[in-house]
């Protein structure tokens, strides 16, 4: 029997393992060892977690997939873990209902939670089902889910037009008027718009121009960040102005030994960010399938600070503005 026989019967006969045991059984060091699984994995034969155990991952056999979830109890923070028990108890969940750090913890845990996008009525949502749950269990579940939307819908109906609830019972999900825009004329700011929508007289000649000259105006927060990343040889990409002097987004080029790395960058301007703050730009983040940058001027509320020491935001970079 050669080596990788005799790791593949290992697995069959233990189940998932580390390459430190595997190490011991075919008498050699964990280089080799490590080696040789990672041969198998891309061979198709052996398969690895995302879960670590000390920082290794787990090396298991398709049709072992159950067994995973013993190593999840005390290599998984608390926080993921309660997010897993849910989900295991649950079997689906909707991503419309979760709060953020569920949200983001569903994402870690790809050996456990997977991702499912539903078409509903022109809408696309999100739902994470139990790696294990078979197909016709899923689809039941996720139908279960929006009946229940359904029936919360129907419910806040006004009692008094009856004609109306059933109108609206008949389509329950409710539809954008894409007429409505076209009822806005067109403004130079957002001033205006709300101006418009009140009822207020049209901005005047010299108003308007006064406005175009206030736009004109450079973003303090934006003049901040180059200045900040001009020190750093940080490049910015593109970048959209999320609020006005005190939110930014940017794609940035962050230099490294190995190249240039692209991250994605939220940057505030505020006396103090939460861990909601973070939350969300974490989540962006996540969509974007690239790391977070996140930079702040004012200071991170205790909350904020925990979070960061328990290592929620994995890959990201929190950093003050200097």
């Amino acid at each position: 029997m050669d080596v990788q026989d005799k790791i593949i019967s290992l697995l069959k006969d233990g189940g998932p393992t580390i390459p430190s045991k595997v190490a011991k059984h075919i008498n050699t060091n964990i280089l080799f060892a490590s080696a040789h699984l990672s041969d198998l994995v891309s061979q198709g034969k052996v398969l690895i977690s995302n879960l670590k155990i000390g920082g290794s991952p787990l090396y298991y056999l398709s049709g072992q997939e159950a067994r995973l979830y013993d190593f999840a109890l005390g290599n998984l923070n608390t926080k993921d873990l309660k997010v897993l028990d849910k989900l295991k108890e649950k079997k689906v969940l909707r991503e419309s209902s979760l709060d953020l750090l569920s949200k983001v913890s569903l994402r870690s845990l790809k050996d456990f939670a997977v991702p499912l996008k539903v078409n509903f009525y022109g809408n696309v949502e999100l739902f994470w089902k139990w790696h294990l749950l078979p197909q016709e269990e899923t689809n039941q579940a996720i139908h279960d889910l929006l009946e229940k939307s359904i029936d919360r819908e129907k419910k806040v109906e006004p009692v008094e037009e009856p004609k109306k609830e059933k109108e609206e019972i008949e389509e329950p999900i409710p539809v954008v008027n894409e007429e409505a825009p076209k009822k806005i004329p067109k403004a130079e700011s957002l001033q205006e718009v709300q101006k418009t929508l009140t009822g207020e007289k049209k901005l005047s000649k010299k108003k308007k121009t006064a406005v175009k000259h206030k736009k004109a105006r450079q973003d303090e927060l934006l003049l901040q960040i180059e200045r900040y990343f001009k020190k750093l040889d940080v490049a910015i990409n593109e970048h959209k102005i999320i609020r006005k002097d005190s939110e930014l987004d940017l794609l940035v080029n962050v230099p490294s030994v190995v190249g240039d790395i692209i991250y994605f960058c939220k940057a505030k301007n505020k006396n103090k960010c939460d861990e909601r703050d973070i939350s969300s730009a974490y989540m962006e983040s996540l969509m974007k399938k690239v790391p977070l940058l996140f930079l702040y001027s004012g200071e991170l509320t205790k909350k904020a600070k925990l979070m960061i020491e328990s290592k929620a935001f994995e890959n990201a970079v929190i950093k003050k503005m200097n």
